[in-house]
């Protein structure tokens, strides 16, 4: 079960997490989001699994034999 924390813990937690994000450098940002980004799967494979990315090469094979 998870723990449970009194509201004056939670807002030091928020508190700590935005001065680590503001403190920052925005270069460092920039790049963790780029990353976050490449790291990220496509809608379809997202959306629908294995089915999806079955899908995508069956469509993307059919318009090459156009």
């Amino acid at each position: 079960m998870a723990k449970k924390i009194s509201g004056q813990e939670y807002v030091q937690y928020l508190t700590e997490q935005f001065v680590e994000y503001i403190e920052k450098p925005s270069e460092q940002k920039i790049e963790a989001k780029k990353q976050a980004k490449a790291q990220k799967e496509q809608w379809l494979v997202r959306w629908f699994g294995a089915g999806g990315a079955s899908l995508q090469l069956w469509l993307n094979k059919r318009r090459e034999s156009r």
